[in-house]
């Protein structure tokens, strides 16, 4: 008779195992995991993903620059967050335009004094959101 009692209580913690186990899972599946950006990291990936025309004619520092100034455009158009920030999503789908993002990081390192040509900073954009996408950074294309 005792042994009936051991394999029914086996079950039974068998069974709430399982159901914590599966809806843990099932939680973990449906769950965005958080993309964490290390900006030394993303300069080197940059400056690797750069044509060789254009590294020649930036540094480390001017890509770092522009990085910073394209994440500074992410932050204000409100699709990125600082370390230990929380962003609400948006209600509504957020699109960036390559043309706006552009224009809006080129009158940033402007200020900041550095002059970059416009097609070099497009590549350093254009690199910075292909390494966005490769940590998961990014939502789908529009």
């Amino acid at each position: 008779m005792g042994w009936i009692f051991l394999v029914v209580g086996a079950v039974v913690v068998f069974a709430i195992a399982a159901a914590f186990v599966g809806s843990e899972a099932f939680r973990l599946g449906h769950e965005a995991p958080a993309a964490i950006f290390d900006l030394d990291e993303a300069v080197e990936v940059v400056a690797d993903r750069l044509p060789g025309e254009v590294q020649g004619r930036l540094t480390y520092d001017e890509v770092r620059t522009l990085v910073r100034a394209t994440l500074g455009y992410l932050h204000d158009e409100g699709v990125s967050a600082l370390p230990g920030e929380d962003i609400a999503p948006p209600d509504h789908d957020v699109v960036v335009d390559d043309d706006h993002a552009l224009a809006s990081v080129l009158a940033l390192v402007e200020r900041d004094g550095l002059d970059v040509a416009d097609e070099d900073a497009a590549h350093v954009i254009h690199a910075l959101m292909a390494h966005l996408g490769d940590i998961g950074a990014l939502g789908p294309r529009a």
